[in-house]
């Protein structure tokens, strides 16, 4: 936590805090993929750090969905298809 967000513990986060880089390779790779990221959208939304158990966690989850990929198979898809595969080896 120390490399990435110069605190030492999650008690010391801030409500808001401006993202810095820190000089370590940790540091610069986050802000290399947030600012990637940034470059490939006309606008950004600000970037949220949730605590664990923090009421904001479960609305973030709750938008979380997973995209199908063309011509591959979901995650559920997938299991399922590997518990057939384990199925018909055990017959």
């Amino acid at each position: 936590m120390r490399k990435l967000f110069g605190i030492s513990s999650v008690d010391e986060i801030p409500s808001q805090f401006v993202m810095q880089q820190y000089d370590n390779p940790l540091s610069k790779k986050l802000n290399e993929v947030i600012n990637e990221i940034r470059s490939q959208r006309c606008n950004y939304l600000r970037l949220k750090l949730c605590r664990k158990g923090d009421p904001s966690g479960a609305l973030f989850f709750s938008y979380i969905v997973e995209d199908k990929s063309p011509g591959g198979l979901s995650y559920v898809e997938f299991l399922v298809h590997v518990l057939r595969q384990i199925q018909s080896k055990m017959t």
